[in-house]
């Protein structure tokens, strides 16, 4: 539950969240917010979610850096180069994996060591 408490995942969530409300419900658009946000704050998001399970399942404290590199890797590849393929509204952008690297760093630095650095 450690994760869920950490105000590193719930800034990263509550911007997604907000990010959405004011794209798609007020339909304001920021082109370079609207195209780099959703990368950038996915990976600290997702990879939280697997640290929350592996806490409560396995009683693990953090991810290792081969486990963040090698999910952030498929998820990079997955929004990146799958969806494209599968779904024509999605578009692959290089620039994406710089900010999909960039929440990985956060996510390491800010919500999987956080307040554990013991």
């Amino acid at each position: 539950m450690e994760v869920l408490r950490q105000p590193a995942w719930w800034v990263p969530f509550l911007l997604f969240l907000l990010h959405q409300f004011v794209q798609y419900i007020l339909g304001w658009s920021t082109p370079w917010v609207d195209a780099y946000l959703d990368p950038l704050l996915a990976l600290p998001i997702l990879l939280g979610l697997l640290l929350f399970e592996r806490r409560l399942i396995f009683r693990i404290q953090r991810l290792s850096l081969l486990e963040v590199c090698l999910v952030s890797i498929v998820l990079m590849l997955i929004f990146e180069e799958g969806f494209p393929r599968w779904e024509p509204a999605f578009v692959r952008d290089y620039y994406d994996y710089i900010a999909y690297l960039f929440g990985s760093v956060y996510f390491w630095y800010a919500v999987n060591l956080g307040p554990n650095k013991n």
